[in-house]
């Protein structure tokens, strides 16, 4: 049992911090429309930076690092920090746009419990628009790669983001992704209301919001898609190979319509702050991938960033759903009270 992760879940002050997503780099290999990350930024954090900020965390109930970027296979110690934390018995995710897989897989794939892929396309025409880069074919080679050398227990999986160049694809994706046999695909809509993924600091350029969210009698095709997926793979929703459910599927599509106009935006129960933490590349800490930074490892240790008064302030804010950033989110964490008592990070 995890009593400390149980009693973050009705209090400001965190006891534990069982869950880290961090940037080991914001250099990326491909140009998305939607995100701004392309070069690594000047003084991310060094391997033993790293090192020390591992032990901190370990300390301090790590359960689960995520390594996210910019695309985290480009950093050339990366073997070197998966062991740092592979040291430490945590469970190891990736994130990663899948260009670099066929190559570095054989030698990374001990650290991770589980890989998750990004496309965003389910036809390389589609996803080679929106990434800017003729990918599609070599990271779907290199996820069949992956697919057939994996051990048992390791899981694969694909993250498509939602828009309006590729909402008329999801059944293609659902396709797709059982034709590589992977174990399980899930679905985001794409944020534009935040200073998110490389857009604070102005690197590279994102495209409008306009050729990104689907217009009014888009959405109400979109809604229609969703609606006949239902019936059409029942058992895939049932078995979780969706991770979506139709409803949390629906709520893309409510977003969507709230930025038209059209609808509210759908309510989000959300407790990351209160169990997770986000570390930049250059050291930031943010309550989560949208909230502001509270502060830098390099000025301050994580245990004592973690618990000052600003983000004391900003969980009230979270759990009372006052904070105006949380109302138009696009991505949220929810680890449940039974499900923190239990570990289940």
């Amino acid at each position: 049992m995890n009593i400390k992760a149980f009693l973050n879940t009705f209090s400001n002050t965190v006891r534990t911090l069982p869950i880290v997503i961090i940037y080991v780099t914001e250099g990326c290999n491909l140009k998305c429309l939607t995100c701004s990350y392309r070069d690594a930024m000047p003084g991310e954090l060094t391997l033993n930076e790293i090192k020390k900020l591992a032990g901190e965390l370990a300390g301090f109930g790590l359960k689960h690092i995520v390594y996210s970027g910019g695309e985290p296979l480009l950093r050339r110690d990366f073997k070197e920090i998966c062991g740092v934390f592979k040291s430490y018995g945590v469970k190891q995710t990736l994130l990663t746009n899948g260009l670099l897989l066929e190559k570095k897989y054989e030698t990374l794939s001990e650290y991770f419990h589980e890989i998750v892929i990004s496309l965003d396309g389910a036809k390389a025409e589609t996803h080679n628009r929106i990434r800017g880069l003729n990918s599609f074919d070599l990271i779907l080679k290199g996820m069949e790669k992956v697919v057939k050398q994996k051990d048992k227990s390791q899981v694969i999986s694909i993250r498509s983001v939602l828009q309006k160049q590729n909402f008329r694809e999801l059944p293609d994706f659902i396709e797709m992704a059982k034709s590589v046999n992977v174990n399980r695909i899930s679905f985001l809509a794409a944020d534009v209301t935040s200073d998110a993924f490389g857009r604070e600091h102005g690197v590279g350029t994102a495209v409008q919001d306009s050729n990104i969210v689907p217009d009014k009698n888009e959405t109400a095709e979109f809604r229609q898609i969703i609606k006949e997926l239902t019936g059409d793979y029942k058992e895939e929703f049932e078995n979780r190979f969706i991770s979506e459910s139709p409803q949390k599927l629906m709520k893309i599509v409510e977003y969507y319509e709230a930025l038209n106009g059209s609808n509210k935006f759908p309510v989000n129960y959300c407790n990351a702050p209160m169990m997770s933490a986000v570390i930049t590349s250059t050291g930031n800490v943010h309550p989560c991938y949208f909230l502001p930074s509270i502060g830098n490892i390099r000025r301050n240790p994580i245990t004592e960033l973690i618990n000052f008064p600003s983000i004391k302030e900003t969980r009230k804010k979270v759990k009372s759903f006052e904070m105006e950033r949380c109302k138009t989110c696009v991505c949220t964490l929810n680890v449940n009270a039974r499900a923190a008592l239990a570990g289940r990070f």
